[in-house]
């Protein structure tokens, strides 16, 4: 008996997605400065609901990715930095759920910088239809360059304003700043093992 294929819809949804974010979807759209709000648009798909019907709270990150793609692009930042051999990761982020959206459902992302510390920049991403908020995330964007490593800010802004693009960040609010330090993981090359205090993971 042949396999359902349903389970294989969802990488190539997002797969196509990424691929009209990369190319086409921010075209025709106003260029923005870095302390401008961005609105992607979005609808819900079949492949994104679970068994209730809502979209899964697991796919909200997804949308939030493409929309800091849009973001980066109409900002001329994602030409600039990739050219500088520069990218960006995500070091931590956090979501919180207030309105379910559902099937077909036409929503915007509304993408903003927070701002900055020494080693990363901070967006929050709204999730709403109609103006009214349904979802919020904060995402804290750390950035790798190729053959070096972790991209302090200064280096972003540094390769950023030599390509002519004005960087004028907003003071980060403290509460943001403790959000990052709270959840904060030693750096990937040293060692950190799973320790759950005498709880035995079976």
């Amino acid at each position: 008996m042949r396999r359902p294929r349903r389970a294989g819809w969802i990488p190539v949804n997002m797969w196509l997605q990424w691929l009209l974010a990369m190319t086409v979807k921010s075209r025709g759209k106003p260029e923005l400065g870095i302390g401008d709000v961005a609105k992607t648009s979005f609808v819900v798909l079949p492949t994104d609901i679970d068994l209730l019907g809502h979209m899964n709270n697991g796919r909200y990150p997804s949308y939030m990715d493409l929309a800091r793609v849009d973001m980066t692009n109409r900002t001329g930042m994602s030409a600039v930095l990739s050219k500088a051999g520069i990218y960006a990761v995500v070091g931590q982020s956090s979501m919180v759920y207030r309105r379910s959206l559902d099937l077909w459902q036409r929503f915007d992302i509304e993408t903003a910088v927070l701002g900055a510390d020494e080693r990363a920049i901070y967006l929050q991403q709204r999730f709403v239809v109609d103006g009214e908020l349904h979802a919020r995330g904060v995402v804290q964007g750390r950035f790798i360059e190729k053959g070096v490593g972790t991209a302090k800010t200064a280096r972003v802004i540094e390769v950023l304003e030599a390509a002519g693009i004005v960087v004028d960040l907003p003071e980060l609010d403290q509460r943001v700043a403790d959000w990052a330090k709270l959840n904060a993981l030693p750096p990937a090359r040293a060692s950190h093992a799973s320790d759950w205090a005498g709880r035995i993971p079976r």
